[in-house]
């Protein structure tokens, strides 16, 4: 039984899209002071930070405490939207869109972590007055929750991605099936 162009392929990006998974849960884990991903993961993130700085834009109509989250919110809505939009349509990308939910999850994660020690490069530079985080769980009394808090997204993020992984893979077994 040989495999067609049209599984190898499909299964290589999984491959990858896996790959990228292994390393946001190795280098997104703790916040480090010298943010220094690998270039695949620094690309992913980048891509998630434009998403993340629009969103406060977009939400800041709405005030001051869902302006400040809502560069989280849309960074984790933005993937998911696109998931539920591809699901709908019946595209094979909705399943790549739900690894890209689970990543930016554990891109969000790691800021969460960070709220508490401080350690990550922001975009305003050294002021820590820009944290989306610190200020948000100082402003509802629960700095002290930072770690857990972002422990428990990060692995929702993994959750969410190998499930995207998973039955995006699933599909092309069973697809594979249905023509051999």
């Amino acid at each position: 039984m040989s495999l067609s162009p049209k599984t190898i392929f499909p299964l290589l990006g999984y491959a990858l899209l896996l790959y990228l998974l292994l390393l946001a849960a190795f280098h997104l884990y703790e916040p480090k002071y010298d943010f220094d991903l690998p270039s695949i993961l620094w690309f992913t993130h980048l891509m998630l930070l434009y998403i993340h700085e629009a969103g406060h834009l977009f939400f800041s109509i709405f005030g001051r405490t869902i302006s400040i989250l809502g560069g989280s919110l849309m960074q984790v809505l933005a993937p998911l939207a696109w998931y539920v939009i591809a699901l709908y349509e019946g595209s094979r990308l909705s399943n790549v869109a739900l690894v890209f939910t689970g990543i930016s999850i554990i891109d969000v994660s790691i800021y969460i972590k960070d709220a508490a020690v401080l350690q990550l490069p922001l975009i305003g530079g050294l002021s820590k007055t820009h944290h989306d985080w610190l200020n948000l769980l100082n402003r509802w009394q629960m700095l002290d929750w930072s770690w857990g808090l972002g422990e428990f997204f990060f692995w929702i993020g993994i959750g969410v991605a190998l499930a995207g992984i998973g039955n995006g893979m699933r599909l092309i077994v069973l697809e594979h099936r249905e023509t051999v």
